[in-house]
């Protein structure tokens, strides 16, 4: 049902009917059982060596613990509990925040080299003056990087979502160093990049020194990112974070999303070679036609089975659903609930070329009750997997660390391989963090 603006009701609609950038109107939401993606927790863990501290009340705390205890680093984690008191009486909950971090921080065997700090929606409800409570905490312990995180999801609708803020947040704290031009860092992504990633490819053949934010070995290794001479983002989440950290050395950057387009990923790669001193002097049309034979390998085996795509898969969703139309594949649905603005061109191109393709909400509360038993269908994503209730998914997030032309190649194989072979469903999507540790 749509109003008179043509603003999608329901939980799905035609593309054609949908507005830009957002199809779906607020509502009571349904938070799908499929947790792949990365939460405040996995990606706070990508300091080597930092402990994680959460101030919140006792049901605020039972999800990041769990997050911890699955991944098997409840020694990296702590909490300090908010009661009645602590929101009543002034001045109390700056108090508690003070000695509770405090009081974790002296248990501990040593200091770690950086503790982030999670307070939550009730500090800001409070007033809580968070400032006073860090140059508190800073004054008792010199030799402690302080991550000023927040875990306050009352924010996901208005403002920076609290995941963009730790991205941003935990490069705060890497000091400026004298620049070595050899280095380069890939920052805000929490996937690490594929071998044959066409980027880490351009890096290595230009004798670059590589430092990925979510690999770094050490805790200097990860300081050593202010080395670095420019900073490469290929995850939108990671953007406002890199940029400011690019900012304030005045250092190089670049956004490469990974894109389903010929001519957007060559303009990349060429400006990543111009960054680098280089020319990007790669037979173009020779890998456009690696490409489209790969997908053309991939069609013969897919045919006409039914696609479904979900926005957690790859950071440009309407670009791989214009793709995979143009090249002939049965795509026949997209879960989203919001579109990057990068994307109104493909957006509008759907709406022209494929006017029946169908938009559905992620977290619309009618998700609970949808029949999901399209077992037949191949899905792109872990929602889409669940929501479609199939067994023959590409399970991957962000993108899978693919980029570029090869990475385009690979994506055409994962589909090949995830309508072969069928895989556990209900075993992997409530796993936490694809590619973390887990001891479910």
């Amino acid at each position: 049902m749509n109003d008179v603006h043509g603003a999608v009701l329901s939980q799905s609609a035609a593309v054609a009917d949908c507005r830009f950038p957002k199809p779906f109107d607020n509502g009571l939401e349904f938070n799908a059982p499929v947790h792949g993606t990365w939460n405040i927790v996995h990606i706070g863990y990508e300091i080597p060596g930092a402990h994680q501290i959460y101030i919140c009340a006792d049901n605020c705390m039972r999800g990041v613990v769990m997050t911890a205890a699955e991944m098997g680093e409840l020694a990296r984690f702590s909490g300090v509990v908010l009661e009645e008191d602590d929101m009543v009486f002034a001045g109390r909950i700056e108090q508690t925040t003070i000695e509770g971090v405090s009081d974790v921080l002296r248990s501990l065997d040593s200091l770690p080299p950086a503790a982030i700090i999670f307070p939550v929606c009730a500090h800001k409800f409070m007033g809580c003056d968070m400032e006073y409570v860090y140059r508190c905490l800073e004054e008792r312990f010199p030799k402690v990087k302080f991550v000023r995180a927040f875990m306050d999801p009352i924010m996901q609708k208005r403002g920076t979502s609290p995941d963009v803020r730790l991205r941003r947040a935990m490069l705060d704290i890497i000091d400026e160093q004298p620049v070595n031009p050899l280095a380069v860092n890939v920052a805000g992504c929490d996937v690490s990049m594929a071998e044959d990633n066409d980027i880490r490819k351009l890096l290595v053949d230009s004798g670059c020194i590589v430092r990925e934010m979510c690999c770094c070995s050490s805790f200097e290794d990860y300081m050593n990112m202010g080395q670095g001479r420019l900073n490469i983002c290929c995850n939108p989440a990671g953007v406002p974070g890199v940029k400011n950290f690019s900012g304030r050395f005045g250092r190089d950057y670049i956004w490469l999303p990974f894109v389903f387009d010929y001519g957007k990923t060559q303009t990349g790669l060429e400006l990543l070679a111009a960054k680098l001193g280089k020319s990007f002097a790669e037979d173009k049309e020779a890998m456009k036609n690696d490409v489209e034979s790969a997908f053309a390998a991939a069609e013969k085996v897919i045919m006409d089975t039914e696609i479904a795509l979900d926005y957690t898969a790859v950071a440009r969703p309407l670009s791989l659903g214009r793709f995979l139309i143009e090249h002939r594949f049965n795509l026949t649905k997209i879960y989203l609930d919001v579109i990057d603005t990068d994307e109104e061109e493909d957006f509008r191109w759907l709406q022209a070329n494929a006017p029946g393709l169908v938009i559905s909400s992620t977290v619309d509360i009618s998700g609970r009750v949808l029949r999901r038993d399209n077992a037949g269908c191949l899905a792109i994503g872990q929602k889409a997997a669940w929501f479609e209730g199939t067994a023959h998914f590409v399970n991957i997030v962000e993108g899978g660390g693919l980029y570029g032309y090869s990475g385009m190649i690979r994506f055409a194989g994962l589909m090949e391989e995830a309508l072969l072979e069928e895989k556990d469903t209900r075993d992997i999507v409530p796993r936490k963090g694809l590619g973390c540790a887990s001891l479910i």
